[in-house]
């Protein structure tokens, strides 16, 4: 079976489509789009009707691209009010050997969180700490171990009914089954996850549109993550309430004009617009940069303060991506506030190399991660749309999109 999955990022400014295969271990982008959002305030669907029409255009541009058409999905949920619970669970192994199976693992997570969910919350997940098969420690991965119990310490994160039920309404509405649900958090820890990070206790800051997403990962495990009402949007109008231009004038200000730290700018660069008016302005980079670094810097103090709120443990790393590390000389001001250890990530993967893109792609690999782990070989596509991919029609823009398909697996072979 192709391990083929979808995910769709609802986010305020934009929603982000990815479609991706699992090769080798490897996600390869097969299609990514992504649309105008419509009907969504800092993450919370306001209007479903724009929403859901938003969903259509852009999953209809994924099938028109692919030559199929998705059915099946993951989404993300807004991470208001999310809690983060200890849990613990014990089952006796059914095998009559005693040889825990994924069937156990299953029986043992679901176990953990049994009567302990509050009546106005839903599920998101479990995150896994710890196995023990007979009260001895047995790492992540249990089966195929010998014994008469299998127990689990783990992680149970919820979030409000309403977060959940207003994306899983629009989301169907829009034609697609949701197969599971994930965090932002979940999603992009997943992404820039690796050996070394996983032994540590880290932060991510996802700096977006509207809100800022702030993170504690403790030796690869999620285990608390808020959100600061603050993002680009507050620049955009920053800089038309400044220079009394309008907030989508603001905006196209920031992210081809202005730096993030006024130390690196060009104090002969300047920029020409038209105020509400109808006056000619000028402005200089220098003047355009100190209103984006001062909004900057006040959200970087936020979410400094929303971190040492949600965890009391020393920090080793910072990761920051987002849309707004697009901003030139963002690094500069991130190394001046956070010092020169702090991450700017740099999303490079082939099909969606764009920073907008983490969460989406991190959802993916959490999905997998989360098939392995209970032992689910499982695709988001039948077997028919399967073939369609492997033997596409010439006469269809399938035949375009694997062509680029199969390009960017040996482009990406050859860069290693």
């Amino acid at each position: 079976m192709r391990k083929i999955y979808t995910s769709i990022d609802i986010g305020s400014d934009t929603i982000k489509f990815v479609v991706a295969e699992l090769i080798s271990n490897q996600m390869h982008v097969l299609a990514s789009n992504c649309i105008k959002s419509k009907g969504v305030r800092k993450g919370l669907i306001f209007d479903p009707n724009l929403t859901i029409n938003a969903i259509k255009d852009g999953i209809k541009e994924i099938n028109e691209d692919l030559g199929i058409n998705i059915k099946k999905v993951i989404v993300n949920i807004a991470s208001y009010e999310a809690k983060f619970m200890l849990v613990n669970g014990s089952v006796s192994i059914k095998d009559v050997n005693g040889i825990v199976n994924y069937e156990d693992v299953s029986h043992v997570i679901k176990e953990s969180v049994y009567a302990k969910l509050d009546s106005d919350y839903e599920l998101v997940t479990v995150l896994p700490l710890e196995f023990m098969v007979d009260d001895k420690e047995s790492g992540l991965k249990p089966t195929g171990l010998v014994g008469k119990k299998l127990s689990v310490k783990g992680i149970m994160i919820s979030v409000p009914k309403k977060n959940v039920y207003s994306v899983l309404d629009v989301v169907e509405q829009a034609g697609l089954e949701v197969v599971d649900i994930t965090l932002s958090g979940l999603g992009d820890y997943y992404e820039v996850k690796n050996d070394n990070l996983d032994k540590k206790v880290g932060l991510i800051i996802n700096l977006g549109h509207e809100t800022t997403t702030v993170s504690v990962i403790n030796k690869g495990v999620l285990m608390n993550t808020d959100v600061v009402s603050l993002g680009g949007l507050n620049i955009d109008k920053d800089l038309s309430y400044v220079f009394g231009i309008s907030v989508f004038d603001g905006r196209n200000l920031k992210e081809k004009f202005a730096s993030s730290h006024k130390r690196f700018c060009q104090l002969n660069e300047t920029y020409e617009i038209k105020n509400s008016l109808g006056e000619r302005l000028k402005l200089n980079q220098l003047e355009v940069s100190e209103v984006v670094m001062s909004r900057m810097r006040e959200i970087f103090e936020y979410a400094r303060k929303k971190a040492l709120s949600l965890t009391k443990q020393e920090i080793n790393y910072i990761i920051i991506t987002g849309g707004l590390t697009e901003i030139k000389s963002f690094k500069n001001l991130a190394f001046e506030f956070f010092g020169k250890g702090v991450i700017i990530y740099t999303e490079n993967t082939l099909g969606v190399r764009d920073n907008k893109y983490t969460s989406a792609l991190g959802m993916l690999k959490y999905f997998h991660n989360k098939m392995d782990e209970r032992g689910h070989d499982y695709s988001m596509l039948d077997m028919e749309d399967e073939q369609i991919l492997i033997t596409p029609d010439t006469k269809t823009k399938n035949n375009t999109i694997i062509s680029k398909f199969i390009e960017n697996f040996i482009a990406s072979k050859e860069e290693k």
